[in-house]
């Protein structure tokens, strides 16, 4: 497989924009067989019709979203389209999208799964997905479709966008049709072999406290150390008002128990009753522990987790979905961490990064074997 890159600023000239893309991945020399587009761009493209000339001049199937701020080998920035071909004669791809996930998820989700299965020859390696940010949880869609695909290993995002405050110019994007509740899937099979990586904070970072998820329902959060979840962070001294301090940029990460690394998790508000809605499944059992995002702690792991990347064998690019409140601590300088990766690849493979509002992948088991997980506040990447 072959990962090719493009990318354009133009998001008034259709023309200027497809013929630079074009040119830049040069498919007449470089496709092979089989191809698959990966668009990731600002909402700017979506509004100006940019996204669908791109893909309407491309051959082949083109998922993505929106998002906050993407980069590749040669550029990165908030106001940028980017766009990754995979290519390979020993591979195959088939894309394909959902209806509206506002009702119906389970079997939206299941007769995607198997529609794009039945147009393979032989099982998938991996599945890529984009999640809308609407309509359902990302939780929920990533439980559907580890049913529906069997277990098979799912890299992804929830999509994003950079210019407002409730992400409402946030869409899924699938040959150039721009969607606001469908879920877009990508299935590879053949000779591919993609490892993944997974990181949230340091260890240095998380407080000594620890705690035992005593109740919990899913991504709601009743109890913990038997005592109700809000009076808890209460107690550690979290509580401002009627929410958690800082609650944007405090990752809760919680220990499963079953050998994997730690799972992120975001607490998206206190309820009433003294529950929390979190960003995740709060699994009971689990141990809690309270982390701290700082600037020098996101270049760190954005460094080393693209270090152990890079350390793979056989690899020909990397695909990295960091979460958007990561981008939020860098503060003025939004794309350091971009520029820790750029560094840090020095043009050694393609790569092609763009960030995140929910994080898919799967995580190692003691014995090797891939359980897929939704995180949040996660620095997340697949190498191919």
């Amino acid at each position: 497989m072959k990962m090719l890159n493009a990318w354009t600023l133009e998001v008034d000239e259709p023309e200027i924009a497809v013929t630079e893309i074009l040119e830049q991945l040069n498919l007449e020399k470089n496709a092979m067989k089989n191809s698959v587009g990966i668009l990731t761009c600002s909402y700017d493209y979506v509004e100006s019709g940019m996204v669908k000339a791109i893909c309407d001049a491309l051959p082949f199937d083109v998922i993505g979203s929106t998002t906050m701020t993407n980069g590749n080998n040669s550029e990165a920035g908030t106001m940028l389209l980017c766009l990754t071909v995979l290519t390979a004669d020993d591979c195959a791809f088939a894309a394909g999208k959902t209806g509206s996930i506002q009702q119906n998820l389970e079997n939206e989700v299941n007769a995607l799964a198997n529609g794009l299965m039945s147009k393979l020859d032989q099982q998938a390696k991996m599945a890529l997905t984009f999640m809308p940010m609407f309509g359902v949880g990302g939780e929920l869609m990533l439980d559907a479709l580890d049913t529906s695909l069997g277990g098979t290993p799912i890299f992804g995002t929830v999509g994003c966008d950079h210019d407002t405050a409730e992400y409402s110019n946030t869409y899924t994007i699938l040959n150039g049709e721009c969607l606001r509740y469908n879920l877009v899937l990508l299935l590879i099979s053949g000779n591919v072999s993609p490892k993944y990586i997974v990181a949230s904070t340091s260890e240095h970072n998380l407080r000594a406290q620890q705690a035992v998820i005593t109740s919990s329902d899913g991504c709601l959060l009743k109890e913990v150390n038997n005592m109700p979840a809000r009076d808890y962070f209460d107690s550690i001294g979290l509580i401002s008002g009627r929410g958690i301090e800082g609650m944007s940029s405090v990752p809760f990460v919680v220990d499963y128990g079953d050998g994997t690394q730690y799972v992120a998790r975001a607490i998206y508000g206190l309820n009433d009753d003294g529950t929390a809605t979190c960003g995740g499944v709060m699994p009971e059992g689990g141990t809690l522990y309270i982390g701290r995002m700082d600037v020098e702690d996101v270049l760190l792991t954005a460094e080393t987790s693209t270090n152990e990347l890079l350390a793979k064998d056989d690899i020909t690019g990397i695909i990295l979905f960091p979460c958007l409140g990561r981008n939020m601590v860098l503060g003025l300088d939004p794309i350091a961490e971009v520029d820790v990766v750029k560094n840090t690849i020095n043009d050694k493979v393609p790569w092609h990064l763009a960030y995140s509002a929910g994080e898919i992948c799967p995580m190692y088991m003691k014995d090797g074997k891939l359980i897929n997980r939704f995180h949040n506040f996660t620095f997340i990447g697949c190498a191919l």
